[in-house]
């Protein structure tokens, strides 16, 4: 279905009918009898691969790279990222409002390439294969079926060139994720996909404010399967820490009002969001600061009725999370499309793992 609608009737490209065809094979294989789920899941890593990477970067997009790259350029100057006058924000000035994993994130295919460019093309791709290897815990079928659904998925694609950092906040959530999926193997490869899954979700946390939401669900379903939810805590928190408290000590006041400045920043009303969507019909001035209460509120009611409940499964817990994660996406003033990229990311992360458990036990 991809390779019908993604190929130029008028040139058509090499990969992309290479690509139909490798389908039509799979398909047939399939009909005859073959297992062919470990094939489609590296199909849709293949299908993926070329969705993204024949994008073009959209010129004129969001600021956020552009900002990371002159937050890293700061740092390695020696300066604070959350003290500098930014240039490259719109408007000029901007707070930069992600904590100091993001630009860590970064910093490393920075120093390798010297462009931050095709840093979101490559972490969409990875986020399919981190789905594809699920396949490993959850039978390859289930995983090529998620992947192949997250690799097709548009906007999904076109957010990787938008200039955005959500497909990358996404793919260290996915991967905390899935790696947790190998934790209930016995012996020592259990115990290293527990500390790998650690350090990506703590450096999920490090990386932007989502995953603050995200973090006490899969502690929970730690401490209901009988896992060792302390030592997760401790791992994951830990990276987080080391990483963000750096630069809180460097400037603990700039710090705080540059995350407090990610919820009050944007002030205009745009986007997907309940109030963008009744502004044609109502004068929503005098309703934004109540929903803004209300966004608070509501999302400390769901954490807290959320933490308190038996989560069973480390899916449920990505699908709590992606779930509550749009209440404050929906009463927002200001809601970006790629926002509910990354609740998608998780949601797909939550179907693929919906019966894996941390720990071996009863279903």
């Amino acid at each position: 279905m991809w390779s019908i609608g993604a190929i130029d009737l008028n040139a058509p490209a090499p990969e992309r009918m290479g690509l139909l065809l490798v389908g039509l094979a799979l398909g047939a294989a399939g009909l005859w009898g073959r297992e062919v789920g470990l094939s489609a899941g590296l199909y849709a890593v293949a299908v993926g691969g070329v969705e993204r990477l024949q994008r073009e970067i959209l010129a004129n997009g969001s600021d956020v790279v552009r900002a990371t790259r002159e937050a890293i350029e700061v740092v390695l100057a020696g300066g604070n990222p959350y003290t500098h006058f930014m240039l490259s924000t719109d408007p000029q000035g901007s707070p930069f409002v992600y904590p100091p994993g993001e630009v860590l994130f970064y910093l490393i295919p920075y120093q390798v390439t010297g462009t931050l460019e095709r840093v979101e093309t490559w972490t969409g791709v990875l986020t399919v294969a981190a789905l594809a290897v699920a396949g490993a815990r959850v039978g390859a079928g289930r995983s090529a079926l998620v992947a192949m659904l997250y690799a097709t998925w548009g906007i999904a694609a076109f957010r990787t060139t938008d200039g955005g950092n959500d497909v990358s906040a996404g793919f260290l959530a996915v991967v905390g994720l899935v790696a947790l999926a190998f934790a209930s193997l016995e012996g020592r490869r259990g115990r290293v996909a527990f500390a790998f899954s650690a350090v990506a979700l703590g450096w999920a946390l490090a990386f932007k404010q989502f995953a603050v939401l995200l973090w006490p669900l899969v502690l929970r379903h730690l401490a209901v399967a009988g896992a060792p939810w302390r030592r997760y805590a401790a791992i994951s928190g830990g990276v987080a820490v080391a990483i963000i408290l750096p630069f809180f000590l460097w400037s603990p006041g700039a710090f705080l009002s540059a995350q407090v400045q990610a919820l009050t920043f944007h002030e205009e009303v745009w986007g997907a969001n309940l109030l963008n969507a009744i502004r044609p019909f109502a004068d929503v001035t005098a309703l934004a600061p109540l929903f803004f209460i209300v966004e608070l509120v509501a999302t400390a009611v769901l954490m807290a009725w959320a933490v308190g409940s038996r989560i069973p499964t480390i899916g449920a817990a990505a699908l709590i999370g992606a779930g509550i994660l749009c209440v404050p996406l929906l009463l927002a003033r200001w809601t970006t499309q790629s926002y509910f990229v990354y609740v998608a990311t998780l949601a797909a992360a939550g179907l693929l793992l919906v019966d894996e458990r941390a720990r071996r036990g009863p279903p």
